[in-house]
């Protein structure tokens, strides 16, 4: 059963509908997104069992098509009964195509941002041999041994937060000042464990098919973009989706990560006001 959203809004003009990533992370680590669009009324989502959703009876209501049916339905409800423009941040970025493959009505315009094109043992390779790369950063160092020690579930949602920002330096660029602030309010925020479990488990390993069976059924215009040094959605999950979309128009965001709305905030919302701009004819 679908549930409702809680939302959170900005600024003023066209409606933006943006859904966030993790999953499980508290919705407000877009914000350095939300705050840096101009001339838009960006509707930040909280999916179920995070920020101020609540929490779906059972541990398992995370699938991908509980919050596609979430976001269908937020949209009925409250796009005004026009098509809405619609951004998705990596595990967000599935649900808003998921949403646009199965009701194409209510999608004006799609962006796909650091979405992963596939997932499994491919995306993992990719991602380690990424994270390796810039192992001579001492950040990225420090997250990696991190990881490397921590075997077992954090035992609460808080502690997920906090362990979550201690790894922050592995879906950052390198570490700037707006980005260790950024990291650190990420470590007063829960993470839903249950949500990142189920995707991790469930979704991730068939997400290929996922993946290729939505991309059937788009109609909107779409434009994927991503971080240079993003290692989970990053250059080859950006050549998938050129692959996969032709058309498609995609970017690549220099020096920024899987966070790259973090990384380069301007360039991100640059490249999203370029593209929701545009018209049909373009």
């Amino acid at each position: 059963m679908a549930s409702c959203p809680a939302v959170s809004r900005y600024g003023s003009g066209p409606l933006l509908v943006c859904h966030p990533g993790g999953p499980g992370l508290h919705p407000s680590y877009l914000e350095p997104l939300t705050t840096a669009l101009p001339g838009r009324t960006v509707a930040l989502l909280h999916p179920r069992g995070t920020g101020d959703a609540p929490r779906p009876a059972a541990p398992d209501g995370y699938a991908l098509r509980d919050y596609t049916d979430d976001l269908v339905a937020w949209l009925e409800q409250h796009a005004d009964g026009e098509p809405a423009d619609l951004l998705g941040h990596s595990h967000g970025g599935l649900v808003a195509l998921l949403a646009a493959a199965r009701r194409p009505g209510l999608v004006r315009r799609l962006v796909l941002l650091a979405t992963p094109a596939f997932g499994g043992e491919r995306a993992d390779r990719i991602a380690a041999a990424g994270h390796r790369a810039r192992s001579a950063e001492g950040p990225v160092a420090e997250a990696l041994a991190l990881l490397d020690r921590t075997p077992a579930e954090p035992e609460d949602d808080a502690a997920l937060g906090r362990l979550l920002a201690r790894l922050a330096p592995l879906w950052l660029g390198p570490l700037t000042g707006r980005a260790r602030a950024w990291r650190a309010g990420l470590a007063t925020r829960p993470a839903n464990a249950d949500a990142l479990r189920h995707f991790n488990t469930t979704e991730f390993p068939a997400l290929d098919g996922t993946v290729r069976e939505a991309v059937r059924h788009l109609t909107c215009p779409v434009l994927a973009l991503t971080g240079e040094l993003d290692g989970l959605a990053g250059p080859l999950h950006l050549s998938a989706w050129a692959a996969l979309l032709p058309g498609s128009t995609t970017v690549l965001i220099p020096a920024a990560g899987h966070m790259c709305h973090v990384d380069a905030p301007h360039a991100v919302a640059s490249a999203v006001t370029s593209f929701l701009g545009r018209t049909a004819m373009d």
